[in-house]
């Protein structure tokens, strides 16, 4: 695959400048860094995808949704997407994976700081507002429409 190099080396020197732990696949232009989250999901994967004109951060969760629970946590994941400014959450039906997305274009060739900064704290920022209902439903622990009441209230 084709990617920036200029872009992967400004991710790179941003975790380390952070002491961010992270590996990095130079053949496919991915970066990997795991990261502690304060919900009881505990902890998130976040993987860069560079590109040539940019990349995507995926921050990924360690659990995946029984198929018991998939039709719950799609429509919490939906309705939690309603209204965020900069990413969303995708959910495979198929095997239950669950991941926060943004998208950050360089037009400049490299990301600025904030891009960099961003690229780390949307994805975790998210998934530490929403991960305790998703770890609820996970955990068929209360009703769809209690933990969205509750996530609503928390945002005002």
């Amino acid at each position: 695959m084709n990617y920036s190099e200029s872009i992967a080396h400004s991710i790179e020197a941003y975790l380390k400048e952070n002491d961010w732990t992270f590996d990095f696949d130079v053949i496919h232009g991915t970066i990997s860094v795991e990261a502690e989250l304060s919900c009881r999901l505990a902890s998130a994967i976040v993987v860069y995808q560079v590109s040539e004109g940019g990349f995507l951060c995926y921050t990924g969760l360690a659990v995946e949704a029984d198929s018991s629970v998939r039709a719950q946590v799609g429509e919490y994941l939906h309705r939690a997407n309603y209204g965020l400014p900069n990413g969303n959450f995708e959910f495979s039906y198929d095997d239950g994976s669950i991941h926060y997305k943004t998208v950050f274009d360089c037009p400049d060739g490299v990301p600025s700081q904030k891009q960099l900064e961003d690229s780390m704290a949307i994805g975790l920022t998210v998934i530490d507002h929403y991960g305790d209902g998703l770890y609820e439903i996970l955990n068929s622990q209360e009703s769809l429409a209690k933990k969205l009441i509750r996530e609503l209230d928390g945002m005002e």
